[in-house]
């Protein structure tokens, strides 16, 4: 299996990360005894333009952003919260000491390393809304402002014994086209007129999903596959393989429909 699509469905499937920036005491007020310079961490929520550009959203009151206007350089921390087995296998203990008990440190985890600037472009702000909601309520104040990381490098550990360094040209996804002028119009269609589809694709294709699998609702879509949303659980489908082209989305949801409803 290609590691870097792989790589990059854990990414896609994250909803939420721990955000690492540079805290210089020399810049706040606020003194340290004995530390100057120390990574500062944070809880952050997570969206992914089409290229794979991590998108958050910060107050310019926190300590991050202020740290972020110092020095742009970052990382962030993505942990698996969807079961991807199918790119990362399950790691069978043994050990007679410990059963019916995955360690956690046995599943994917990825860091994510590059510069954080305000990013003003609609898309960004709208992929991001769709996957959190509840943002709404906060995202217009005067103090919010959506940044768009320009990824760098990026390090995965996919379990034991399994650890990659890659570069920025490993991972981003290139050359699509369509994606910005289509999706928005695709998820409403979908959402609207084929809840059907995407219960069956639910039922399906998210095996690890407990309870009832219908009326999930899609909120978005990119070259390597698309994410779905219902209350406060958020799933991702991948494509078998990634897609370059936004008008080829029509044909593959009527493949995944009728791979979904077959007897």
């Amino acid at each position: 299996m290609n590691i870097n699509f792989s790589t990059r469905q854990l990414i896609r499937s994250c909803s939420r990360g721990f955000l690492a920036t540079d805290f210089n005491t020399k810049n706040f007020k606020k003194k340290i005894s004995g530390i100057n310079v120390f990574p500062y961490a944070t809880f952050t929520l997570t969206a992914f333009d089409y290229d794979l550009s991590p998108i958050i959203l910060l107050s310019d009151l926190s300590e991050h952003t202020k740290n972020l206007r110092f020095n742009e350089n970052a990382s962030i921390i993505l942990c698996e919260e969807q079961k991807m087995y199918n790119y990362f296998p399950k790691f069978f203990n043994k050990s007679k000491k410990v059963s019916n008990y995955e360690d956690p440190m046995s599943r994917p985890r990825i860091t994510l390393i590059g510069k954080f600037n305000i990013t003003k472009e609609s898309q960004d702000r709208e992929r991001f809304l769709y996957r959190h909601p509840a943002s709404r309520l906060y995202e217009g104040f005067k103090d919010m402002n959506f940044f768009k990381m320009k990824i760098k490098s990026a390090h995965l550990v996919g379990g034991f014994a399994n650890v990659k360094w890659f570069d920025h040209t490993e991972l981003l996804c290139k050359n699509f086209k369509n994606f910005k002028n289509l999706e928005k119009q695709i998820i409403e269609h979908m959402n609207s007129c084929h809840q059907e589809s995407i219960n069956a694709y639910t039922k399906k294709f998210l095996p690890y999903i407990s309870g009832n699998k219908n009326n999930w609702k899609l909120v978005g879509i990119d070259p390597d596959g698309f994410d779905l949303r219902k209350k406060d659980k958020l799933a991702r489908i991948a494509f078998e393989k990634g897609i370059t082209n936004a008008k080829k989305l029509r044909g593959i949801f009527v493949s995944l429909n009728k791979l979904a409803t077959k007897n």
